[in-house]
């Protein structure tokens, strides 16, 4: 009986999802909306009936998604099912916070491996095509401004500082992705939050940001980062935009944790909020304070601070 209605539902959910993709894939104005739906069966579906139900409904999505959309199809279904079972696994184990983290890790990896391939299989380098269209763009800038009357060590100096910008938007985009993928996840979590309440009603709420731990995983992968960084390859190559963003990301992800655990500790020990804040904005404006915030994500998340907290506050 449970066999026959987890077939049942899986028709249904991997039917919901087959609609999904073909609205995203085929009525541009409401691609947005239904392409961050497109998750929701799945997640649903891995609730009910577990992780390995799920990623067997989930390949079944692929295959429709194929035979829907061709390639488009084949490229976009892997990582919205993924996103979908590994949410699912999370939600199941009433943790919405790790859902959502889940979520946008999938997203973050999966773009990753969509550059890669795109560069190694079908030689089309993004970073290169957008370094490239600037550089079409510098002639005309350079043109406006001789027009404009400047003097050539005016011309000179802006586009010097043209150049400066260009490498900091390009060296952004790391920072920009996660972002991206980060909210990308939340909004997965909004869609799918009023549905969720009807499987799972105990589902707790959101931890607050000072009760965020990340994985003790993210450890190694930090100190492996920086081991990676010690090879110096050739500037503006493939690892050398490896290395770069996945510093980058690695970076703000452990000092989101190390101000976390100081949000953590004033309230454990009865602090002003003002001290946390003002620990943000100081490290803002002075960033080599950011060095000492992630040597405590880096400890909070190795060696389980808060737990000495706790144990100091029983005392």
């Amino acid at each position: 009986m449970k066999q026959t209605k987890a077939l049942v539902e899986g028709a249904i959910m991997i039917s919901i999802f087959a609609v999904m993709t073909l609205f995203y894939l085929y009525v541009p104005l409401l691609a947005i909306i239904f392409f961050m739906a497109a998750p929701i069966p799945i997640i649903l579906y891995t609730i009910r009936h577990g992780l390995k139900k799920g990623i067997a409904a989930g390949a079944i999505g692929i295959v429709i998604s194929f035979l829907i959309g061709s390639i488009n199809g084949l490229l976009s279904a892997p990582m919205l099912i993924a996103v979908g079972v590994g949410m699912g696994v999370f939600y199941s184990r009433r943790q919405p916070g790790q859902a959502i983290i889940t979520g946008a890790l999938i997203y973050l990896f999966s773009f990753l491996i969509y550059f890669v391939v795109s560069v190694q299989l079908f030689q089309v380098d993004i970073l290169g095509v957008a370094k490239e269209s600037i550089d079409q763009i510098m002639p005309m800038v350079e043109s406006t401004l001789k027009q404009s009357g400047a003097s050539d060590q005016d011309i000179a100096k802006q586009l010097k500082q043209f150049r400066e910008l260009q490498d900091t938007a390009l060296n952004s985009l790391p920072v920009a992705l996660l972002i991206f993928v980060t909210l990308m996840s939340f909004v997965n979590h909004w869609f799918v939050r009023p549905l969720i309440k009807r499987f799972v009603p105990d589902m707790p709420a959101l931890k607050k940001f000072k009760d965020m731990r990340l994985p003790k995983s993210m450890v190694w992968y930090y100190l492996l980062t920086l081991l990676l960084m010690l090879i110096q390859p050739e500037k503006g190559s493939f690892l050398s935009l490896v290395q770069t963003s996945a510093f980058q990301i690695l970076f703000i992800l452990v000092l989101i944790q190390g101000f976390s655990f100081i949000f953590y500790y004033c309230h454990e020990k009865n602090i002003s909020k003002v001290v946390p804040i003002f620990a943000v904005v100081l490290t803002i404006l002075f960033p080599p304070i950011g060095v000492i915030v992630r040597i405590i994500g880096i400890a909070d998340i190795g060696f389980d601070l808060r737990e000495k907290v706790k144990t100091n506050n029983s005392l």
